[in-house]
């Protein structure tokens, strides 16, 4: 191109060779990308204009994507490039004996080390051609032609992260598998593909790529040929392939006239300005960028990498509908292609905005034979996707078109170097590990020559460190190939595969259907499989006005019970205390009276403030058999509270109120009893709980007696509840569990073994009164169950069943239980006061080993549970999202707040639903016989940001209780200023020292989560502090942590102890310009990265003269002290290393001055 730039016809013919069109098709005003112009060739023409002198950047190109615009561009930049003194700059020759890896290059180097997470892989891309009569000597000939041909298949890589160019290549040579005899060679086919892609190739001794030959029968063969991509990308593959078939039809390979490290010295020289301005660009976004998508992995580590492949092909008649579609849509099928794949990850990820890592392929013609060259030119680009908003499937198209090109056009400052800016702001490294590789636009995989000598590739695979997933689309046979190189021991059973499958799915529909697919949301992803295993709404029955209301309420079954079996006892307290069924219906019917004397008729509110004891029986039945609805109010309430509560409640008698509304069961058992109890129909309200609510203010939650005895019938029932039911009733009256322990006692015909106020804290107690009593069935929080537990009393062994509910339940609990009550039922619940106690049950019998804590389990009788998105879609499997219960056990709402009540209780599906707040998620497999469990992960609201990382407390205890060292915990944020992570462990050995075994947690909860997640302080407590429900306090818990003080804080630093540690953190800081390095503070918390980690080791072997330490040591202990330790044990000699450590230091302080006068005392 000549300084007047390119003509637009000459133009347009270029660029419609490029997209496959007739010139005369392409208008000069047409938008190219909806003509199906794809990025990566737009990158390729800016490398073309710039070749031929002009300036003109992706950016501008991208901004207006016609012909007419981009003749001036091109016009004009080539004008100024002239005038451009950075592009006569002299090219410096580059010392090519020795010289540093490409940016990517390091991130490959530093990752494959087994100590980073998602690392012990090679980058590699392994493919295998199955053809006709390849001969090995031939083909031994020709790698070794490639090799001596292309430098970077003799590079080897050195311990301390730089790269030298061998005369030879270190490559093993070519190994024969003779399978000729084999009448089914399948199974050793199998065997070296597995071998092969999970190899890890030596590059430190020079061996950058291997290549076996399988010789089948009836004379055909398949090729393996593998490369590490520290040597060169996936297009240098393609090179290497190519040259290849050459070598070996005896075609000579030219001498290439260019080296890969001459690019890399000419490369920043030639984009010195670019650069700038997109340093500039991400330096701007950078503090609002997301993190890597929330997927449903394993929280341990999985041991060694398993590699997964998926694929489908799109045949060419596919492949142009998918063309035709999306040009008339305005956008390319690559970005058609990555939209689906983000709205997939989407579906599977608990953020809906995140980064995915795009690699991109910038080959700069700093050379004419640049296109000839294997080497890494690739970058990446971390492109940030926002799900958050529902949005057709064109238009989302549309967005992340348009962010990909604003941050393609700014991909000189790289994805790596952005991830480190990241690492450095939030003080731990920064991973992007979900990968989208489109190569469309490169034309066909493999030439035909090669696919002529080698034969068709069968299988395709690429693997990088610190990636658990990687999907590519290529072009092949006319089509496209679509491929996902997935990590599949990192994620929990059975992701991968659904995941895959919704994406084929998605993408084959785009592909089908032209308009309805493109034009809405995408809509629910989770397999047909999944859906099926999970109660469907359908099931249970409808909750609207057009039901008919019966006649179980809460009490007719006391009623029944106490007019035929007037003599059994209905309730026991203390040493002899007990009342009759009989006994107890008299009272409860002279309350009625008592009340009904005060003005109260059927449905009115009864305030209940009363002691632990039998009076609240005696009231509690005393209400409903007046029609009324009682309102527990606890005798712990503030004043100010309770009058609030019976302001919003309306009632205007309190029995136990000490006001003028205020009625003692003593002056009301003395009224004459009422003839029979008003029964009422189900339908009406039983009792109004009121909760704690967001506004400051308490919400009263009204349900029905049918809601309740849905849940009371369905435990009576599963737990064969009978006559000798016998449960201790531990929880309050204003805790809906106390509503269970009353009724379903009442329900079975059994007797209540009840707590008096002066017990309701004295778990010792507790335990004798379930030996003294022979209680059967324990209901109640987890806390209160600890509580026994811990007090190492024997309960005796008439306990039956124990259920758990109103919090999480652990995995501890059931165990310890077990222990001291062999053969015991065991069984966490899930529920809320919305939902009549209880909606879901998980009887433990095995412990799954990828439960956290008991599951909720699966819907109780006459309930549904589904597990949605912010969209109301139902999540798959492992996908953490709100739980939303419908079915007859749902409370009628707030009290006077159809605001409140619209906002919780939501139409869909023609059902009525109750967000819970709470945060599930489906466990697949637990019980087969049942279907998919829920299990609790946290809550909505409990969700915190600190330093750019959402977090969820919930996963922080799951964390630390899953340490054999913790009983229980509780994580909480204080806010007092920045927010900060705490948390409160009750040891297993009460008896540990307290700072060992804090020590101990912290170290296992950093295998477990990553850095942010890791509480700043952490307390051991001999118990977690309740509320007045049994439920963990989380204001006290910060409160205690606060009183901890000091000294157990990690960010308390520590000191350099020895001369090494000494010497080690003088460097850090010299590196990282960081003043007083604790010992213990890690690189990334001090804003290292994996460069300046390169920077520290090459300055400690320089200082120390050894060669020992190495950037994978550093990150395996990425402390001063931990450095030291390995520093030690890798020379093996502590006095060596700390009296070079004490010479070090004593030249560091040296002036100018004394240090030449020391030099020439020596000399």
């Amino acid at each position: 191109m000549d300084q007047r730039g390119i003509g637009r016809d000459e133009l347009r013919a270029v660029v419609a060779e490029l997209i496959g069109a007739e010139p005369g098709a392409v208008s000069m005003d047409a938008d190219l990308f909806e003509l199906g112009l794809e990025s990566i060739v737009l990158m390729r023409l800016v490398g073309r204009f710039r070749k031929q002198g002009s300036t003109v950047t992706f950016a501008e190109l991208a901004a207006q994507p016609n012909i007419s615009a981009w003749s001036e561009l091109i016009g004009g930049s080539a004008e100024s490039s002239s005038r451009n003194p950075e592009r006569q700059s002299t090219l410096v020759e580059p010392d090519t004996s020795e010289f540093d890896l490409a940016l990517l290059q390091h991130a490959y180097w530093i990752g494959r080390s087994a100590e980073q997470r998602f690392g012990g892989v090679a980058p590699h891309l392994y493919t295998e051609f199955d053809g006709e009569a390849v001969d090995p000597d031939r083909l031994r000939a020709a790698l070794d032609a490639v090799a001596q041909r292309h430098e970077m298949l003799r590079a080897r890589i050195s311990d301390n992260g730089q790269q030298r160019i061998e005369p030879t290549s270190g490559w093993r040579g070519l190994t024969v598998h003779d399978l000729r005899s084999e009448s089914d060679p399948t199974d050793r086919l199998e065997e070296t593909r597995l071998r092969l892609t999970h190899q890890m190739l030596d590059i430190e001794a020079g061996e950058m790529f291997s290549a076996d030959l399988s010789l089948l029968p009836n004379g055909r063969t398949r090729l393996h040929l593998d490369i590490d991509m520290i040597a060169g990308d996936a297009v240098s593959f393609r090179i290497l392939v190519a040259d290849l078939a050459r070598a070996y039809d005896g075609d000579p390979l030219r001498a290439i006239e260019y080296s890969y490290s001459r690019y890399l010295a000419d490369r920043p020289l030639d984009r010195r300005s670019a650069r700038a301005q997109a340093e500039r660009y991400w330096s701007e976004r950078v503090d609002s960028l997301p993190g890597a998508p929330t997927l449903p992995l394993l929280e341990h580590d999985s041991g060694a990498p398993v590699a997964l492949r998926r694929a489908f092909h799109l045949d060419s008649a596919a492949y142009g509908d998918l063309q035709t579609h999306a040009r008339a849509h305005g956008v390319t099928p690559a970005v058609a292609v990555a939209t689906a794949f983000a709205e997939v990850i989407g579906a599977w990820s608990r953020e809906q905005r995140f980064l995915l890592n795009v690699p991109m392929f910038d080959r700069a013609p700093t050379h004419p034979d640049v296109e000839n060259l294997i080497g890494d030119f690739s970058s990446s680009v971390m492109l940030e996707v926002d799900l958050s908003e529902p949005l057709s499937f064109v238009e989302r198209s549309r967005r992340i078109r348009s962010r990909l090109h604003e941050d393609a056009s700014h991909a000189d400052y790289s994805g790596v170097e952005v991830l480190r800016d990241l690492g450095r702001r939030r003080g731990e490294p920064v991973l992007a590990p979900v990968v989208f590789t489109s190569a469309l636009g490169l034309g066909e995989l493999f030439d035909a020559r090669a696919r002529q000598v080698f034969g068709d590739p069968v299988w395709i695979m690429s693997q990088g460190p610190q990636v658990v997933l990687d999907a590519q689309i290529t072009e092949l046979d006319g089509g496209v190939l679509v491929n996902w190189d997935i990590r599949e021991n990192e994620f929990l059973p059975g992701v991968p595969d659904a995941m895959f499958d919704a994406f084929e799915t998605l993408v084959r529909a785009l592909v089908v259907d032209g308009d309805s697919v493109w034009a809405e949301p995408v809509g629910q992803l989770v397999p047909p499989r999944q859906l099926m295993s999970r109660t469907p709404a359908a099931d249970v029955p409808r909750t609207d006005a057009s039901q008919s209301a019966g006649n179980e309420t809460l009490h007719r079954a006391f009623f029944d019970r106490a007019s035929q079996h007037p003599d059994a006892l209905a309730l026991e307290w203390g040493e002899n205390g007990s009342m009759t069924y009989g006994d107890l219906r008299d009272r409860a019917l002279k309350v009625a009276a008592a009340l009904t004397d005060r003005g109260v008729g059927v449905g009115d509110t009864v305030g209940v403030t009363l002691p632990k004891g039998p009076d609240q029986v005696v009231a509690v039945l005393g209400v409903l058999a007046a029609g009324g609805v009682y309102v527990p109010i606890g005798v712990d309430q503030p004043s100010s509270r309770a009058a609030l509560i019976a302001r919003k409640a309306g009632f205007t008698v309190t029995i136990g109120g000490s006001g003028d509304d205020g009625l003692a069961v003593s002056h009301a058992i003395l009224s004459e009893p009422r003839p029979a109890p008003h029964l009422g129909p189900d339908t009406a309200p039983a009792y109004m709980i009121f909760t704690s609510g967001s506004t400051g203010e308490p919400k009263g939650v009204v349900v029905s007696h049918r809601a309740a005895m849905n849940t009371i019938m369905d435990l009576v029932e599963r737990f064969d509840l009978n006559e000798g039911y016998r449960p201790l009733c531990l929880s309050e009256l204003d805790f809906d569990l106390c509503t269970f322990d009353l009724f379903s006692v009442f329900a079975a015909g059994g007797t209540a073994v009840l707590i008096e106020e002066h017990e309701r804290k004295d778990p010792q107690r507790w335990a004798a009164l379930i030996r003294a009593h022979r209680v059967t069935v324990i209901s109640c929080v987890p806390p209160l169950l600890d509580m026994i537990l811990s007090t190492g009393d024997d309960v005796g062994g008439s306990l039956e069943v124990v259920m758990l509910g109103g919090d999480k339940v652990s995995i501890d609990l059931y165990r310890r239980l077990t222990a001291a009550v062999p053969g015991c039922r065991f069984a966490g619940l899930g529920g809320a006061t919305e939902t009549a106690i209880h909606n879901s049950i998980c009887e433990v019998v095995d412990v799954d080993p990828n439960w956290r804590t008991v599951p909720f389990g699966v819907p109780l009788a006459s309930m549904a549970l589904r597990v949605v998105d912010a969209r109301g879609n139902q999540v798959p499997d492992w996908v953490p999202g709100e739980l939303w219960v419908a079915g007859v056990g749902l409370a009628d709402g707030y009290l006077g707040d159809p605001e409140r009540t619209n906002e919780r209780f939501v139409e869909a599906d023609r059902y009525r639903w109750y967000r819970t707040g709470d945060l599930v998620r489906y466990c697949p497999g637990s019980m087969a016989e049942t279907g998919s469990m829920v299990e609790f992960v946290g809550r909505v609201d409990n969700q915190i940001k600190i330093n750019g990382f959402r977090i969820e407390l919930g996963e922080i205890e799951a964390a630390l209780t899953a340490d054999h060292e913790v009983a229980s915990a509780a994580a909480v944020v204080d806010r007092t200023a920045a927010p900060i992570l705490l948390a409160a462990v009750v040891p297993t050995d009460r008896d540990a020292d307290p700072r060992e075994t804090v020590a101990a947690v912290r170290a296992r909860a950093a295998e477990r989560l990553p850095a942010h997640m890791v509480p700043e302080q952490i307390v051991t407590v001999s118990a977690l502090p309740l509320t007045v429900n049994g439920k963990i306090d989380s204001a006290a818990v910060v409160r205690l942590c606060r009183a901890a003080g000091e000294s157990e804080r990690v960010d308390a630093r520590i000191a350099p102890r020895t001369h090494l540690e000494s010497a080690l953190a003088l460097i850090w800081q010299k590196v990282l310009g960081v003043d007083g390095i604790g010992v213990t503070d890690t690189l990334f918390a001090l804003g290292g990265d994996s460069v300046l980690a390169t920077t520290i080791v090459a300055r400690i072997r320089e200082s120390f003269d050894i060669t020992s330490v190495t950037v994978r040591m550093m990150f395996a202990a990425p402390t001063v002290a931990g450095l030291a330790d390995r520093m030690i044990g890798a020379e093996g000699d502590a006095e060596f290393l700390e009296a070079t450590a004490e010479i070090f230091l004593s030249v560091e302080a040296m002036s100018e001055d004394e240090l030449s006068a020391a030099l020439e005392h020596h000399s």
